[in-house]
């Protein structure tokens, strides 16, 4: 393992680091130094306990603005199209702990989730970029997150409720319009019991903007740095 990663570090970088947020209108170089329109990646790590991790991409290591522990969100950052190879070690080390390869579109963007947890790390990727968006409503989606979860479902009180329900680990629903409102509950619950296993009150979400929203945890857990519940982030 070692020697892989040794031989992957000399391989050629594809991410530039975004001083902002990511515009999909970016332009990259490419070895002939053609302009090529960039995609976009926003990085999440969610796995449980995992503490700070390093990012690769293309099996390189790359610099990032801050320690990638868990519960941390990345902002978009700019991606050469195509198949890309993405993977996670622990910060400053050798050992790979997962690795995955995925097809990237020019001028589109994606949530790339770490989840999991240390041994069994895994990569989810999720297309964030919409077309023919409502700008009067807000977007939502909900991902499981939570490998050990059963279905999940994603309730809203305090507008409308669209169908936000039983999702398993790794997957996610599409983007739903909602109404615009800074006094949102959400709820999370178990799809074979209805059980609230979560909630988080006072959510604001804005007209025009686009928000995911995804399980996190251990199922069960009662450890408040580990155990079952909810985060957001705007796309």
């Amino acid at each position: 393992m070692k020697k892989m990663i040794e031989k992957a570090i000399k391989m050629r970088v594809w991410l530039i680091l975004a001083i902002a947020a990511f515009s999909i209108t970016s332009c990259l170089k490419d070895d002939n130094n053609y302009s090529v329109q960039a995609a976009g990646v926003a990085l999440i790590n969610a796995a449980p306990g995992s503490g700070p991790l390093d990012f690769i991409s293309e099996n390189k290591v790359n610099s990032l603005p801050t320690l990638f522990g868990y519960d941390t969100v990345l902002s978009y950052r700019s991606a050469y199209p195509g198949f890309r190879v993405f993977g996670v070690t622990l910060h400053n080390s050798n050992e790979l702990l997962g690795s995955q390869q995925f097809s990237l579109e020019p001028g589109v963007a994606y949530s790339l989730f770490v989840t999991d947890t240390i041994g069994d790390i895994k990569l989810v990727m999720l297309q964030d970029s919409l077309s023919n968006m409502d700008t009067t409503k807000a977007a939502i989606r909900f991902a499981n997150m939570s490998a050990d979860a059963p279905k999940l479902s994603l309730e809203l009180s305090g507008g409308s409720s669209p169908d936000l329900a039983d999702i398993a680990y790794s997957k996610a629903t599409e983007f739903e319009a909602i109404s615009p409102s800074d006094n949102y509950t959400l709820k999370l619950i178990n799809s074979e019991t209805q059980k609230v296993l979560a909630t988080k009150s006072e959510v604001k979400f804005k007209k025009g903007h686009i928000y995911t929203v995804w399980a996190r945890g251990v199922f069960g857990s009662s450890d408040s740095k580990t155990k079952l519940g909810l985060r957001l982030m705007e796309n």
